[in-house]
């Protein structure tokens, strides 16, 4: 139920971003929608919904195999969401200036693709194909969908201005940063190395405040003396605490903390398998 709302939710949001301010200053969004609105201005006898339902069909039928029964059911809901919401959410929010209108619409779209990809599911059928050849063939996601944004732009040459396109661009750069970000509020933690020689004292504190722990023993590369990391994952809020604990009980501690852009397993979220 969790996974259908936010499927539901960021569809919305994606089809907020698109009809409420990027259709309304004809840019073109990347992946199978972006094919989907060039086709609908080439080929004006079929609406946009029409268009991305047909270019999702054949690719949906090929994935069938591809991928696991729950991948595919995600994405089928997904493209049937966005399908139904292209028909009905129609409304302009009233962004007049152009580059505005490419930062107001990537972020709101990148938002709604950033929940969708939380349910470990996708947008579509381009999505479905990203996985397969990344499964298959170990085709970078990231190189995949260079790539077919770049065919976009190419199919859209002829009937955009050169002006719309960049403006295009700017708009599916920032949706993807914010697809990451919103993706990252959700499973992003810190990963916290410490180099102590007070290793017995620190973890019996940090086990007694709920922090999980690994040891690894080392020596050090000058004094060549026994010295320990500890490796932890914390969150942003207990971070702070946690570095009050390493220097009060060793103020020589070496403290290293790293972003990380997904944690999974043990006690946190629970990884689903395609």
């Amino acid at each position: 139920m969790w996974n259908l709302i936010l499927l539901f939710v960021g569809g919305f949001l994606y089809v907020l971003g698109y009809n409420g301010v990027a259709a309304h200053h004809g840019f073109v969004p990347g992946g199978s929608y972006g094919f989907a609105v060039v086709l609908e201005r080439i080929l004006p006898v079929l609406r946009l919904e029409d268009w991305y339902f047909l270019i999702n069909v054949p690719l949906f039928v090929i994935a069938w195999k591809g991928v696991s029964r729950r991948f595919f059911m995600l994405n089928f809901v997904t493209m049937a969401c966005i399908t139904m919401m292209t028909s009905y959410v129609q409304l302009d929010l009233g962004v007049q200036n152009e580059m505005y209108a490419a930062i107001v619409s990537g972020a709101i779209m990148g938002a709604g693709c950033g929940m969708i990809f939380r349910t470990y599911g996708g947008g579509g059928g381009v999505d479905v194909l990203a996985v397969i050849l990344n499964q298959r063939y170990g085709v970078r996601i990231g190189v995949f969908f260079f790539f077919i944004n770049a065919a976009v732009m190419m199919s859209a040459l002829s009937r955009y201005t050169l002006d719309k396109l960049i403006a295009s661009m700017v708009m599916i750069f920032i949706s993807s940063v914010v697809t990451e970000y919103v993706l990252s509020l959700f499973n992003q933690r810190k990963a916290v190395r410490i180099v102590t020689k007070k290793t017995d004292e620190l973890i019996g504190v940090m086990v007694e405040r709920k922090y999980h722990a690994t040891i690894f023993e080392g020596r050090g590369g000058y004094t060549q003396k026994p010295v320990s990391m500890i490796f932890t994952i914390t969150d942003n809020i207990r971070l702070r605490s946690l570095e009050q604990i390493v220097f009060d009980y060793d103020p020589e501690a070496i403290f290293v903390v790293e972003n990380t852009f997904s944690v999974f397993g043990g006690n946190f979220s629970k990884r689903k398998v395609y």
